[in-house]
């Protein structure tokens, strides 16, 4: 046999299972023999007299039913105590309840007549309970119980006393009848409730798994998810959303974001609109892409609104696109070494000729550095598809441009005042590569000299400006040009590869140059300068916990 407590009642055997709170129940049937007890009282001292009822023996009705309220009174103080009470005492209170109910209504017949005045009636209610708060075999075993003292009291005590009565066994056998359907009827019902109950408890504690399951989910999604009830009432929001949205207080979309409060009101009148809407950046939060989609049949239970960094998932486009055209970019200088190296060869097998002039070993002596730098390109893109990380080393930036200013004019035959360097102070540090510092340079000065302007005669210099800034020591270097600058609809794809708004250009400089930097972590940049286009490599600061692994060697010059 298996009890229900307030706290839980489970059991592999769902015909012993009750679908009712036992202690709640003890409490109402205690309340319920109250009322019996009291009404019988009252029969056998008010209503004697009355034609409509003559106990038997008025004396022994009145003590039975005063015995009885006595017994309701007992038990329903220990029902009204037993919230917290251990199943066995549940059980025992449960048994005596309905063992005393049959005792007290089986001397209520004795004493009142029999089952002819049809207080045997009172029997029923008593054993339905019972089985509605018992197992199948203990509910049988009390209907079998009371039909039995009905039978004892019609057949054997009543003709021995001085009020006997005549037996009724034909009503005595129907209501032994009723007791047993009762039983039958009322347990099966508490079965099914019970097996209904137990799937209503599964169902419930997997509804609540899945809505904590969901909560936690969206709590730590990316995406912010904003839940608005029909009259803009925000009726969940995560921290994603949070973060992304103004920073202020309120319990309404209008309170927290008016734009996003007229979007959806405006996506609401005209449903045909897009389910996705773009929101250019502010002052007060950044640039934000909205999904919007109903909640509800027709959207009858709000909207849910779901925001994403419009700003973040472009930089993931770009990063992936990045990717796989630094794969294609690797792919092709792989193949560009072949014939690069046969170029580099023949360069060194005709250097050896002796009839060679002072202008034709100038001219060999550019192939072979040119060659010797388009191969050290092809490593550097080599080695940044293959993820190797950069040699980066404590350089002095002013040195390093100085040599690269000596390399630059040199291999193009320039005059060296054609680069204007001046760094402040002048032992600022970065953290570099030093091959891959000068192949960006290099990328940079030859775009400011090709875009620029600067190839023609009587055009002022390039500038390179840099120098240590005031927090953390981190540097910067700007590469400036006399150009006309580049125009604002060119910014978006300005670093994208294979994208060159030049005749004849390849796209891949900046590409490379900003990979570079970023393999190094720098920035490179576009800023608008009043004198003309300005790209900003923005250095790693110095000093920043790195270990002396990380940093690399001290610069001790280009080995080729």
């Amino acid at each position: 046999m298996r009890w229900r407590t307030p706290a839980a009642a489970t059991t592999t055997d769902s015909a012993l299972k009750t679908p009712v709170d036992t202690p709640h129940s003890l409490w109402l049937i205690g309340l319920y023999r109250l009322f019996v007890a009291s009404f019988l009282l009252w029969l056998g001292t008010i209503a004697p007299g009355d034609p409509g009822f003559v106990p038997a023996s008025t004396p022994g009705f009145q003590f039975v039913a005063a015995g009885y309220l006595a017994f309701a009174m007992v038990l329903a103080v220990l029902a009204r105590e037993s919230a917290q009470a251990p199943a066995p005492l549940l059980e025992y209170q449960v048994i005596g309840g309905a063992l005393g109910d049959i005792l007290a209504i089986s001397l209520v017949l004795l004493t009142a007549g029999g089952v002819e005045t049809g207080l045997g009636l009172l029997l029923i209610p008593a054993v339905a309970a019972t089985a509605a708060m018992t197992s199948g075999r203990i509910s049988l075993f009390v209907a079998a119980l009371a039909t039995l003292m009905l039978l004892i009291t019609e057949l054997v005590i009543g003709p021995k006393l001085a009020w006997a009565f005549t037996p009724a066994p034909t009503q005595t056998g129907l209501l032994g009848a009723t007791l047993f359907v009762a039983v039958i009827m009322v347990w099966r019902l508490a079965r099914r409730a019970g097996i209904s109950e137990d799937q209503l408890a599964r169902q419930e504690e997997d509804l609540a798994s899945l809505a904590e399951l969901n909560a936690q989910i969206v709590a730590r999604m990316g995406a912010g998810v904003i839940a608005v009830e029909r009259n803009g009432r925000i009726r969940s929001i995560n921290e994603a959303a949070r973060r992304l949205l103004p920073p202020r207080a309120g319990r309404t979309l209008q309170e927290l974001s008016p734009r996003l409060a007229d979007a959806l009101r405006q996506w609401q009148r005209e449903p045909r609109l897009p389910l996705s809407v773009q929101f250019p950046g502010d002052a007060e939060q950044t640039e934000l892409e909205v999904r919007l989609a109903p909640l509800g049949f027709a959207g009858e239970q709000g909207t849910l609104l779901i925001l994403e960094d419009a700003t973040e998932i472009k930089r993931k486009a770009h990063a992936s696109k990045l990717q796989s055209l630094g794969k294609l970019t690797a792919s092709i200088a792989h193949e560009i070494r072949n014939p690069l190296g046969a170029i580099s060869h023949s360069a060194q097998l005709l250097a050896e000729s002796p009839q060679l002039t002072v202008s034709d070993k100038r001219l060999l002596e550019i192939i072979q550095n040119q060659s010797a730098r388009v191969d050290q390109v092809i490593r550097n893109v080599l080695s940044l598809s293959r993820g190797r990380p950069a040699e980066r080393g404590r350089l002095v930036l002013l040195e390093r441009l100085e040599r690269f200013a000596e390399e630059f004019c040199g291999a193009l035959q320039l005059r060296r005042d054609a680069l204007h360097i001046r760094v402040t102070p002048p032992d600022a540090e970065v953290l570099f590569d030093p091959l891959q510092l000068n192949q960006v340079l290099w990328n940079l000065c030859h775009n400011a000299r090709v875009h620029g302007g600067h190839d023609n005669p009587g055009q002022g210099p390039i500038v390179l400006r840099g120098g240590a800034g005031q927090i953390s020591r981190a540097a910067t270097l700007d590469v400036i040009d006399a150009g006309p600058g580049i125009l604002p609809a060119q910014l978006e794809d300005l670093f994208e590869p294979f994208r060159s708004h030049a005749p004849g250009g390849t796209g891949l400089g900046l590409y490379i140059s900003r990979l570079l930097c970023e393999n190094n972590g720098a920035a490179l940049e576009y800023v608008q300068h009043p004198q003309g286009g300005c790209f900003r490599i923005l250095f790693a600061p110095v000093d920043d916990g790195s270990s002396p692994a990380e940093r690399g060697p001290p610069d001790l010059g280009d080995s080729k």
